[in-house]
């Protein structure tokens, strides 16, 4: 009987493990492809547009992103603690510190844009892109987490 619950237990901590790396890959795969496409690809908008595109998606993103987020911290602590694998804390170090990051350096930022309007469209054009470069250091963050993760999973 106890060799039925050990395997169980391994089983269920192989599965959480591998949902918490594809977890950590989800976020670092969706900060990435807004650094990499999104961002560059707003530049070349006018700022009607921007403004427009940026009170339209953010509400959505962050209301799938801040409970993934919380999510994933959580699914990272209970990895941890399952396979006891010291190297997940460089992960939940990342991954967790990105809504403080966001609360703290970002929220000031989208506060401004989402109460913008198109009367100072240089004053939007500034927002947007320092939303912009504080957003990459969000990617970086959400990468250097995934890639820790990669190595915690596999153990190197």
């Amino acid at each position: 009987v106890s060799n039925d619950k050990m395997s169980i237990t391994r089983r269920g901590t192989f599965l959480l493990e591998a949902a918490t790396l594809f977890g950590c890959g989800i976020v670092a795969g969706f900060t990435y492809y807004i650094t990499k496409v999104e961002l560059p690809g707003r530049k070349d908008m006018d700022i009607e547009y921007q403004l427009k595109n940026y009170h339209q998606l953010f509400p959505r993103a962050a209301g799938f992103m801040k409970p993934f987020g919380m999510l994933l911290t959580a699914m990272i602590g209970g990895t941890i603690y399952q396979t006891k694998k010291p190297l997940w804390w460089l992960p939940m170090t990342m991954f967790g510190a990105l809504g403080p990051f966001t609360a703290i350096a970002i929220q000031p930022t989208n506060n401004k844009l989402m109460g913008t309007d198109l009367a100072d469209a240089a004053k939007v054009k500034k927002e947007v892109a320092d939303w912009g470069r504080l957003h990459n250091i969000r990617t970086y963050m959400s990468l250097l987490g995934f890639a820790g993760a990669v190595v915690a999973a596999i153990g190197i």
